[in-house]
C-alpha cells in the first residue's frame, strides 16, 4: 500500500515548538488521584495506554507527582528504545521520567497525529542515539525538544491520523481476540491436566532428556553442527537469529539430535517467569539440529503419548508454574532431569489424548490465524509510518 505523498507543502517543524509538556502536580497522598502508570504498564509499539496501578498497592514511588487527564499523550523518556509511548482515556499520576504531552494546534500539530510521530522509526531511532547514561539511558527534555522532522498541514495530518487510527484499532481488535483465543487454551490444558484423575509421573509418560554441556574442546571437531540453547526458546517458539555451532560425535548426534515435535524447555533461570519456559521444534533447519543442557528435550513415547500431549502438558506445566515449583535453586533456579521426571502428570489414555488434541487444535488455529492478522495490520502501520516519517536515521 502507498500513499503517494506529495510532501511540497510539507514543513520542517522542531518538535519542542509542537508539543508542550504538562508539569502540572498532584499529590497521591491527598488523595487528588487514585490511578497511576509506571513503564511495566506500557506496552512496547501500543499507541493506546489501558493498563493502571493504584496509588495504595505500595508499589508506586515517591517521583509519581506528575499529573495526566484522559486524551494526553504519555512518553516514557528511559532507554527510548523500548517503544513505551501512548494515549490514556484515564487520569492519574506519573513519575518524572515519564512526560506528559499535548501537541500545539495553533502551531501546527494535531493531537491525534501526535503518537504516530513518537512511534515512527524514524524518532525512535533520534531518541536512543540522543539519550544520555550507560545503564538506564534516558532521552532528556532538551533533546526531545531538538528533533526535527517533516510536518504536514493539519488537514492532511486528519487526513493520515484518521487511517492510522483504523489500522491501528484494527491491530487492537486482532490483539483482544488473540487474548480470548489464548483464554480458552488455557481452560482447555486446565480441564485436561488440572483435574483429578489417574496419575504417573512425567518419566513415564515422556523421554526426558537434558541437552550436552557446552565446553570448549567441543568448538572445533569435524561433525560441528547447529545447536539450541535457552536464548533460543522464546514465548514466540524458537528464534533462529542466532543460533551456534558445536562438534557433536555421530554417537552424540544421535543421542542429542531434534526430531520435529520435540519440546524444549529452560531447565534453569535466574528470572523465575522464564523456567520451564517451552517451544516446539517443528524442524525448522535442514540436517542434524542437537541441543545444549541449558534445554531439556521432551518427546513422546510410542504407546504412552503423543506429540501434541507434550506439547500441551508442557505449556500448561510453565503456565500454571508447575515448572517453578519443580525447579530447586535460590539466584538460579533449576529443574534437572530428576526434577523435571517426578513431576506429576494426568494419565490420559491415548484415545482420550487424541480427544483432547482435536478439541485444543481449534483454539490453537485461531491463536495462530488471529495472530497473524496482528502481525499483518503491525508491519502495514510500519510501513504507513516510514512512508510518512521515514526510516531510521
Amino acid at each position: 500500500m502507498s500513499l503517494n505523498l506529495d510532501k511540497t507543502t510539507w514543513k520542517r517543524v522542531r518538535l519542542g515548538d509542537v508539543i508542550r509538556r504538562s508539569r502540572t502536580q498532584a499529590d497521591p497522598a491527598n488523595g487528588d488521584v487514585d490511578r497511576y502508570v509506571g513503564g511495566g504498564h506500557i506496552d512496547s509499539d501500543s499507541l493506546t495506554i489501558e493498563r493502571f496501578g493504584d496509588v495504595d498497592d505500595g508499589q508506586m514511588g515517591s517521583t509519581f507527582t506528575y499529573l495526566f487527564q484522559p486524551g494526553q499523550i504519555l512518553f516514557v523518556s528511559a532507554r527510548p528504545y523500548l517503544r513505551k509511548s501512548g494515549v490514556v482515556n484515564f487520569s492519574g499520576v506519573v513519575a518524572d521520567k515519564t512526560y506528559v504531552l499535548d501537541a500545539v494546534p495553533e502551531n501546527g500539530l494535531l493531537q491525534e497525529f501526535l503518537p504516530f510521530v513518537l512511534a515512527s522509526d524514524h524518532f525512535i531511532a533520534y531518541a536512543t542515539a540522543e539519550a544520555t547514561g550507560s545503564m538506564n539511558p534516558r532521552l532528556l527534555w532538551g533533546q526531545m525538544q531538538r528533533y526535527e522532522f517533516d510536518l504536514p498541514p493539519l488537514d492532511e495530518q486528519q487526513r493520515l491520523a484518521d487511517l492510522l487510527w483504523a489500522v491501528e484499532r484494527d491491530r487492537q481488535a486482532s490483539v483482544a481476540g488473540m487474548a480470548a483465543a489464548r483464554a480458552v487454551l488455557t481452560q482447555l490444558r486446565s480441564d485436561a491436566f488440572g483435574t483429578e484423575g489417574p496419575s504417573a509421573t512425567a518419566g513415564e509418560l515422556f523421554d526426558i532428556t537434558i541437552g550436552r554441556q557446552r565446553s570448549p574442546k567441543h568448538e572445533v571437531g569435524e561433525h560441528m553442527v547447529p545447536y539450541l540453547r535457552s536464548a533460543n526458546v522464546t514465548l514466540d517458539g524458537i528464534d533462529l537469529s542466532d543460533v551456534k555451532q558445536m562438534n557433536f560425535t555421530p554417537d552424540e548426534q544421535a543421542k542429542f539430535r531434534l526430531e520435529s515435535g520435540d519440546v524444549l524447555v529452560s531447565e534453569g533461570s535466574a528470572s523465575a517467569t522464564a523456567v520451564g519456559m517451552p517451544a516446539v521444534w517443528r524442524g525448522e533447519l535442514a540436517g542434524a539440529v542437537c541441543f545444549q543442557n541449558t534445554l531439556l528435550r521432551y518427546r513422546a513415547i510410542d504407546g504412552v503419548s503423543l506429540p501434541g500431549f507434550v506439547e500441551h502438558w508442557c505449556a500448561w506445566a510453565f503456565e500454571t508454574g508447575a515448572f517453578l515449583r519443580a525447579s530447586s535453586g535460590t539466584n538460579i533456579h533449576h529443574i534437572g532431569v530428576k526434577g523435571a521426571s517426578g513431576m506429576d502428570v494426568r494419565r490420559l489414555p491415548l484415545e482420550e489424548q487424541s480427544r483432547f488434541l482435536a478439541r485444543a487444535a481449534a483454539a490453537a488455529s485461531a491463536v495462530s490465524a488471529i495472530s497473524a492478522a496482528e502481525r499483518t495490520s503491525a508491519c502495514l502501520r510500519d510501513q504507513l509510518l516510514g512512508e510518512i516519517f521515514g526510516g531510521a536515521q
